[in-house]
């Protein structure tokens, strides 16, 4: 099976209907800027910032809310390892926010397309 990321053992792939349409990763540089009287600001470095990751997609059908039920159980867990769909280890990363939106509800309530936000921070000890 391919998969496109891996968060511990939650796969997302096309082929589970756990697919994504976009994936952002930031780095910032640790930059600040210090005022000072009469002069320009002075530039610091002020430490290595830990990156973020934040993944969007949608899930069709009625099992949206308990797809994403397994990513929310990560959010009070210990860090996760983050695998990309090449093999790539990106490293030990802890999930900070899931965001569900249901739409096209059934009459009991039940959502049958869920748009999702997932947001990971990079960890370390």
């Amino acid at each position: 099976m391919r998969q496109m990321l891996a968060i511990s053992d939650f796969i997302f792939s096309v082929y589970q209907d756990t697919d994504y349409e976009t994936i952002t990763r930031t780095a910032e540089s640790g930059l600040a800027t210090i005022d000072r009287a009469g002069q320009y600001p002075a530039t610091q470095r002020t430490g290595k910032p830990l990156q973020t990751i934040s993944i969007n997609g949608q899930i069709l059908g009625n099992s949206g809310g308990s797809t994403l039920d397994r990513l929310r159980g990560f959010i009070n867990q210990e860090p996760q390892i983050v695998v990309k769909g090449d093999g790539t280890v990106l490293g030990l990363w802890m999930v900070v926010r899931v965001t569900e939106t249901g739409t096209r509800l059934l009459d009991d309530g039940v959502a049958i397309k869920t748009t999702f936000q997932v947001e990971l921070q990079e960890y370390h000890a």
